[in-house]
């Protein structure tokens, strides 16, 4: 089974921690990224997280190409707490740089448990994959659901998950 991981384009409103509560669509470069990143390829099933800046483009590819999606709540974002709504100047990049270093002692306040997010993710991504008889599904997700994915995928340490990089509109392909 083919399996591509493809991340959300640029979100109206700038790079901000929007989390699992902001619900900001995508801009119009976000759609030219997405459309982009997946120019030529076809999938037998699209999953989606429910928020905006995912599911517009799943839906809007579903229907050019005739394919079968389902939308997934449990695709949403980590809950980032304090910091949803706020960017990296506003937070102080030394704040960030220590929650990406060790996320499980530097969480936000508020923030959504990293091992609950990781059993939140591994739970879909295995309903997703099991009950499909499908030979490739693309998931459209968000940069933390991928950095779980990816690191289950690559027998990663979830608190090492924040130095995977997952660029805007990156699209990346795991046979499982």
């Amino acid at each position: 089974m083919i399996l591509d991981l493809l991340r959300h384009g640029e979100p109206e409103g700038g790079r901000l921690y929007r989390g699992n509560l902001l619900d900001d669509p995508l801009s119009e470069k976000g759609w030219q990224q997405m459309q982009a990143s997946i120019n030529g390829k076809h999938w037998d099933f699209i999953a989606t997280s429910p928020m905006a800046r995912c599911q517009a483009f799943a839906q809007h590819l579903s229907e050019m190409q005739n394919i079968e999606m389902q939308v997934f709540d449990s695709l949403k974002e980590i809950g980032f707490g304090d910091w949803q709504g706020r960017n990296a100047k506003e937070i102080g990049q030394t704040t960030i740089d220590k929650f990406k270093q060790s996320p499980l002692d530097n969480r936000p306040l508020g923030a959504e448990d990293l091992y609950d997010f990781q059993a939140r993710i591994l739970s879909v991504l295995e309903q997703i994959t099991q009950e499909r008889t499908k030979k490739s599904i693309l998931l459209v997700a968000h940069a933390g659901v991928i950095r779980v994915i990816k690191s289950h995928l690559l027998n990663l340490s979830i608190e090492k998950m924040f130095t995977i990089q997952v660029a805007s509109a990156s699209c990346e392909r795991f046979e499982l």
